[in-house]
């Protein structure tokens, strides 16, 4: 048996020396066949070594017939076998000295049946009787932008000949889940620098990766989608070490009801476990919970600033009274305050704003700023000098001709402040909102969105100050 000296779960998965793929097709556009293109395109930097018994080269790539071929222990081992040739593959892979195995193929407990059951079995025995660690099955893989490990087949990247990057990890027990966080991330200007997802969790969990990758240095932010809950103590020290570097730790957990416990087991075999235990994690370590990928996204571009809300104090700037009435409603229900304007500051708004206007914030700038934009840039500059405002919220929609002036304004106005800054821009084209999030001003396509995006920001760092822990 080759031998290899231990190394921690994050190093084999996203600083890998060695990759092999057993079972790598020579066609690109199969599953089998992804994870060799994606390591080609994105430049890998290591030993890639294709196993396929068919071929002697795949994908122009030289190739082994069989792991124990190649004769050199390998880190990564990327098992891309129909659910009935993987025991033996994992077999071959510890006696082989691999370090990690990412196994693809569902078709195991997640289905049920007494075929798929005994496969599981076989791999549990596996995890438990060698040293090699295991990801899935019935996963998507993982990625690392730093070292351009690709090792997934994920369709997010057919078409993608570069990859954003932002020092945010992203681990997901659904590869779906997962995959339509990080594209949605994408879409909104950002991106992920350490992605896996595991499955069915025969071994390695979220939280073990997550607690890898918070002890990170290039690490500032982490999201974590959980189905079931099999060891509360590895998210509890995952948590306790997001806390301790004051890095916001956003968590998505199925199961909250007994139907969603039921689709739970039907997706990965999971038991949901009690949600009360979990919610009471989320509390102690100040963690951030969102309840769909919809509201992670918006988390993450909140914090993805590394702004300090020194209170829950809200100003809202609009050019609609209806529409800033529906933030406030949201704000105040979220836990922000909306405080009416008063004295000298209100005075010295209301020469600023047209007659019609209202300077009791909500600031209602009213249509009357598409005829003079630059009224919007002296609001701003009065607000974020506000000594009660924490936080800013602009509300706008459509205009679409002329906005390149107000995107002007807010680009600068979110440049002058170090307060968290947000933008709802509602209908148009949306070009605007593209080229706000690609600034990396928090833009939304709702006030709603972007008042609970701000409420979590709000609520972490008063957790953290009440912890002796700055942002």
């Amino acid at each position: 048996m080759l031998i290899q000296p231990e190394r921690l779960v994050d190093e084999l998965l996203f600083e890998p020396r060695s990759i092999a793929i057993i079972g790598a097709s020579d066609d690109p556009a199969k599953i089998s066949g992804r994870p060799l293109d994606y390591l080609r395109r994105f430049g890998f930097a290591g030993k890639i070594y294709p196993v396929n018994a068919n071929r002697e080269v795949v994908q122009g790539v030289p190739a082994f017939r069989s792991l124990t071929d190649i004769g050199v222990p390998v880190d990564l081992a990327l098992v891309v076998t129909p659910a009935a040739s993987v025991p033996a593959a994992l077999i071959e892979c510890a006696s082989a000295g691999v370090g990690i195995a990412v196994v693809f193929a569902s078709g195991f407990s997640e289905i049920g049946g007494a075929d798929a059951d005994a496969l599981q079995r076989e791999l549990d025995r596996i995890v438990s009787t060698t040293s090699l660690r295991v990801i899935g099955p019935n996963c998507l893989g993982a990625f690392a932008v730093p070292t351009s490990t690709f090792a997934t087949f994920s369709s997010a990247f057919d078409e993608a000949s570069d990859v954003s990057d932002d020092p945010i990890g992203l681990v997901s027990q659904s590869g779906a889940v997962g995959s339509f966080i990080y594209s949605t991330l994408v879409g909104c200007g950002a991106g992920v620098r350490y992605f896996a997802n595991t499955g069915n969790e025969s071994d390695v969990t979220v939280p073990e990766v997550l607690l890898n990758l918070l002890r990170r240095d290039d690490v500032r932010m982490a999201i974590g989608h959980i189905e079931g809950l099999r060891d509360p103590a590895l998210l509890v020290r995952a948590a306790q070490t997001a806390l301790d570097s004051a890095k916001p730790l956003i968590v998505l957990k199925a199961g909250r009801t007994s139907e969603g416990q039921r689709a739970v087991a039907a997706h990965t075999a999971s038991v949901a476990g009690i949600d009360s235990e979990f919610e009471d994690i989320v509390r102690r370590y100040g963690l951030v919970r969102v309840h769909g990928m919809e509201d992670a996204v918006d988390a993450v571009l909140a914090f993805r600033p590394e702004r300090r809300c020194a209170g829950r104090r809200l100003t809202i700037v609009t050019l609609s009274g209806g529409a800033a009435a529906l933030a406030t409603d949201a704000a105040v229900e979220a836990g922000l305050a909306v405080e009416e304007w008063n004295g000298e500051a209100r005075q010295d708004m209301a020469t600023i704003l047209p007659s019609f206007g209202s300077s009791a914030n909500p600031l209602d700038l009213t249509g009357a700023l598409l005829n003079d934009p630059a009224m919007l840039a002296a609001v701003l500059d009065s607000v974020s000098r506000h000594d009660r405002t924490d936080m800013v919220l602009v509300v706008l929609g459509n205009a679409d001709r002329g906005s390149e002036e107000i995107v002007e304004c807010l680009r600068r106005a979110y440049a002058t402040t170090d307060k968290p800054f947000a933008v709802s821009w509602t209908g148009g084209s949306g070009r605007p909102r593209q080229k706000l999030l690609k600034l990396g001003i928090p833009t939304y396509t709702d006030p709603n969105r972007a008042v609970r995006a701000l409420s979590h920001l709000a609520r972490h760092t008063s957790f953290l100050a009440d912890e002796g822990r700055g942002l």
